[in-house]
């Protein structure tokens, strides 16, 4: 297994650059990290040259689509697809949720339990039908305490289930807007495990950004024909 973080926040909107994320990502075992500010933050993430050069991580910069309805969050994501190698979403709100779901042109669904809409079905199956992947974002469960953080896992689990019976893609991150917000693969997958999630499908959703990106990363001249 070749661990990926999915969904990480630099400088200028994080507290971190994206050398110190790197170099953390690397001391905690991540073989790579994807960073993915949000389409409302101006300016490039700052540090990314220093971060390619730290030896033994891979350093990707996609964006996360901030979108106010399912119109604009098409537009943009067909606007970004050829630009990054990774396109996420922002979302938690249930209409967000849904329509980053059926947008072909989107890798990921982040933070979607932000909001307490969850996933639905029609979602699931839209997730399962373009292949988005859902993230399993467990910063509440390292932030939150007492009965908020017992509602979120509450809704969390039953999404798990749901996402079990349609086979839907999942990537778990903490979406971390520091270094200090990391947490190694290890305690990740054992934070997944209290939720329902075995050590197998933790091990898929941490291998799974790297497939994804080989996948973006191809160039078809034509239909069947790829520029190599």
């Amino acid at each position: 297994m070749r661990p990926f973080e999915p969904n990480l926040h630099s400088l200028p909107e994080g507290s971190a650059s994206a050398s110190r994320l790197a170099l953390a990502a690397k001391r905690l075992g991540y073989a790579g990290i994807i960073i993915t500010n949000h389409t409302t933050t101006c300016g490039r993430p700052i540090g990314v040259e220093a971060a390619r050069r730290v030896g033994g991580i891979e350093v990707v910069i996609g964006a996360e689509i901030v979108a106010s309805d399912q119109r604009s969050l098409h537009s943009k994501a067909a606007s970004l697809r050829e630009r990054v190698d990774f396109l996420a979403v922002h979302g938690g709100d249930e209409k967000i949720n849904r329509a980053a779901c059926e947008e072909p042109n989107v890798d990921l669904l982040a933070h979607p339990h932000q909001g307490r809409a969850g996933i639905g079905v029609a979602a699931a199956k839209a997730a399962q039908e373009n292949q988005v992947a859902i993230a399993l974002d467990l910063s509440p469960m390292i932030l939150l305490r007492g009965p908020a953080r017992i509602r979120w896992m509450e809704t969390v689990r039953r999404d798990l289930d749901l996402f079990g019976k349609f086979d839907i893609p999942l990537m778990i991150t903490t979406g971390g807007r520091s270094h200090l917000d990391l947490r190694s693969p290890r305690e990740l997958t054992a934070m997944a495990a209290l939720l329902g999630l075995d050590r197998d499908r933790a091990s898929e959703a941490f291998s799974l950004p790297e497939s994804i990106l080989a996948l973006n990363r191809r160039r078809w001249t034509s239909v069947g024909v790829e520029l190599v």
